[in-house]
């Protein structure tokens, strides 16, 4: 919940620099910062509903409201005279409908998010997402949640090299994330056959988040 905490408080924070500035291009940038943490908090909410920390209809309606103030972030950007951005790809519904759909944010609908969100309800189901009782484990959550949350922050930024640093702190993640699980095998921590699967999807996710890898 400390991912979650600083995300909020980033978004408040850079809204508020954002608007103080005068300069055009500080600005919109600076403002990219509030708009991408939006993104890192749903993450952060998917974390915590996986995890059982969060009630998954509370975290739904929470979300809800984040997107509400993405949209509302955006809006202000455009006003800004900014150039295209990621979420207007994203259809968003209303009314009934609306309430009745979960996945909001245009992150979601990324391969590389879905892919890396299996893996972690892997690692969930494992009992290793919960108890966190040996070193890899920790590590392995602290490295999952890192992809996580950068893939989809990443997704709010609007300049396309910023955008690739958060897709390179995921894609490093990964490569780490496949070594700990392999160092978890050895130490007795998961079985090799159940970490096959497991390994695939980061492969999947290492190839989606480099430079010159797969693309959504």
């Amino acid at each position: 919940m400390d991912h979650l905490s600083r995300a909020s408080e980033s978004i408040l924070y850079n809204l508020v620099e954002a608007v103080r500035l005068r300069e055009s291009a500080k600005k919109t940038l600076t403002l990219d910062y509030a708009v991408g943490s939006t993104y890192e908090c749903a993450a952060c909410l998917d974390i915590a509903m996986l995890k059982g920390l969060l009630d998954s209809a509370v975290g739904t309606n929470e979300k809800r409201h984040l997107l509400e103030v993405c949209k509302m972030l955006i809006g202000l950007r455009n006003s800004w005279k900014s150039p295209r951005v990621a979420e207007n790809t994203c259809n968003y519904l209303s009314g009934e409908a609306k309430e009745a759909d979960s996945s909001v944010f245009h992150h979601e609908t990324l391969d590389r998010y879905t892919v890396m969100l299996s893996f972690y309800r892997w690692f969930v189901s494992t009992g290793s997402g919960k108890s966190l009782s040996s070193s890899f484990e920790r590590s392995a959550d602290t490295l999952a949640t890192r992809i996580l949350l950068n893939i989809a922050e990443g997704n709010g930024r609007y300049a396309e090299l910023s955008r690739q640093n958060f897709l390179d702190i995921a894609n490093a993640a990964a490569a780490k994330l496949a070594v700990c699980l392999d160092m978890g095998v050895r130490r007795g921590v998961w079985n090799e056959k159940e970490v096959e699967d497991a390994k695939q999807l980061l492969l999947r996710v290492g190839q989606m988040t480099a430079r010159k890898g797969y693309a959504d």
